[in-house]
C-alpha cells in the first residue's frame, strides 16, 4: 500500500530527504538501471510542484540524495503543469546537465518525439516515494529490459495474436515479421513496463469499452476524458475506427470527443496507430480510478491487467486511450497474458529471464492486482 505523507515525513532526516531503505533500493535501482555511473556527471531533476496532484516531493528529493551520495553533482529545476509547448527554463537546465531525470509529465510528452535538445532522458512513472519505495520501484530494471525485450521478439514476430477481454472484446491479426512494427520511445522509462507498441494495422474486431477514454499525454486539451458508466463497442479494421455502439448518449459524446480533440490539433479523428499491454508485475494503484482518470490512466498502464490501444491520430501515440482490462492475448496459440496475468514461464524466450532472475520469478508468482478500480464493470 501507499504510505501517508506522515508516514512518509516520519522518515525525513534533518535536510528533508527521505533515507529509509526501501526508498535507497528504488532510488539506486533507478540510477544504476537508467543512468549507470554517475560520478562526476551533472545530473538535472526536472519535479512537477507537488500541489498539481500529480508527484510528489519526496521522490524526486530521494534520488538526488542519492546522487549526491554517487558523486554526482545535481541541479533541481521546479516546473509547473505540461503545455503544448517547449519551456525555454528547462531546456536551458538541460543544456548544463549531462542527464536528465523527469518526475514530471513535461518528460513524457516527449517519449516519441522530444521537444528538448539534449541527453536522452528518464522519464519516472513511480510518481512518490511510496511507488519508487515499493516492489515497483524496487525490481530489477535491467531484468526488466530483459524481460521488456524478449517479449518484443515474441509479439511482433507473432504469426497471429488475439486479443479478448471479459467484457467481449475480441481483435485478432498479425504484426507481420517486422522488428520496425511500432514506434519506440526516446526516453529511458522507469520503471520498465511496457514492451513495444504493435502497430494496428492487420488486425480487426471488437473492442469493448468502458471507464473512460483519457488523454494519451502527448498533448493537453480540455476536458481530457470522457467517462463511460455503460459499455460501448468500438469496430475496428486495421488503422479505422469503422463503428461505434452502445447507448445513444454515450456514443454521441463518444463521438463528439473525437471531432473535438482531433480539431484542436488537426488530427485524423478516428483513426487507431497501435496498443499493447503491461508488463510490471507488481505496479500497484491504489486510488480510486475516478478521483483522477487521466492520472489513473497514465500511470496504472504498466500493470498486467491494464492494455490500451492509442487512437485519434495517425503518429504515434495519437491523443486518445481504450483501456482494456484483464486482457487475455494469445500468441500462435499460446496466452501470454490471460486474464490481466503476464505468464512468461509459457514461453522459452520469457522462461530464460525468469531462470536468470529469481527476484523476477518471484513477482510473477505473486503479482499485485489492485488498479484502483475495486467498482469495475
Amino acid at each position: 500500500m501507499m504510505k501517508s505523507q506522515t508516514e512518509l515525513n516520519s522518515s525525513l532526516d534533518a535536510t528533508g530527504y527521505v533515507f529509509d531503505a526501501p526508498l535507497r533500493l528504488g532510488a539506486k535501482n533507478l540510477i544504476k538501471g537508467c543512468l549507470g555511473d554517475v560520478f562526476g556527471k551533472t545530473i538535472l531533476i526536472v519535479a512537477e510542484d507537488p500541489q498539481l496532484g500529480w508527484y510528489d516531493a519526496a521522490a524526486p528529493a530521494s534520488v538526488e540524495a542519492v546522487l549526491m551520495e554517487m558523486g554526482a553533482t545535481v541541479k533541481m529545476l521546479k516546473v509547473g503543469a505540461p503545455k503544448n509547448h517547449a519551456i525555454d527554463a528547462v531546456q536551458i537546465a538541460i543544456n548544463s546537465a549531462d542527464e536528465v531525470i523527469f518526475f514530471a509529465r513535461i518528460g513524457d510528452q516527449g517519449r516519441f518525439k522530444s521537444q528538448y535538445h539534449g541527453p536522452c532522458s528518464v522519464m519516472s512513472y513511480a510518481i512518490n516515494a511510496s511507488m519508487l519505495a515499493s516492489g515497483y520501484g524496487r525490481l530489477d530494471h535491467g531484468a526488466m529490459t530483459a524481460l521488456k525485450e524478449e517479449i518484443d521478439e515474441i509479439t511482433l514476430r507473432a504469426q497471429h495474436i488475439c486479443i479478448t477481454c471479459p467484457l467481449g472484446t475480441h481483435v485478432e491479426g498479425s504484426p507481420g515479421h517486422s522488428m520496425a512494427n511500432g514506434d519506440e520511445v526516446i526516453v529511458s522509462r522507469y520503471p520498465m513496463g511496457i514492451p513495444k507498441p504493435v502497430l494496428a494495422d492487420g488486425f480487426t474486431g471488437v473492442v469493448k469499452l468502458a471507464h473512460y477514454l483519457t488523454p494519451a499525454g502527448s498533448k493537453v486539451y480540455q476536458p481530457d476524458f470522457l467517462e463511460l458508466p455503460e459499455i460501448v463497442t468500438a469496430r475496428i479494421d486495421g488503422t479505422r475506427i469503422t463503428g461505434i455502439t452502445g447507448p445513444a448518449d454515450l456514443v454521441a459524446a463518444f463521438k463528439k470527443h473525437y471531432e473535438q480533440v482531433a480539431a484542436k490539433f488537426e488530427l485524423e479523428p478516428f483513426h487507431i496507430d497501435s496498443w499493447h499491454a503491461g508488463i510490471h508485475p507488481l505496479m500497484e494503484y491504489d486510488m480510486p480510478a475516478s478521483a483522477n482518470p487521466s492520472r489513473w490512466a497514465q500511470t496504472v498502464f504498466t500493470n498486467p491487467r491494464v492494455l490500451h490501444f492509442h487512437t485519434c491520430g495517425t503518429g504515434p501515440p495519437g491523443e486518445i486511450c481504450w483501456m482494456v482490462i484483464d486482457p487475455t492475448i494469445t500468441i500462435d496459440g499460446i496466452a501470454l497474458w490471460e486474464n490481466g496475468r503476464l505468464q512468461p514461464h509459457r514461453f522459452a524466450r520469457t522462461m530464460d529471464v525468469l531462470r536468470t532472475s529469481p527476484e523476477l520469478a518471484n513477482a510473477f508468482a505473486a503479482p499485485i492486482d489492485e488498479i484502483g478500480l475495486k467498482d469495475a464493470i
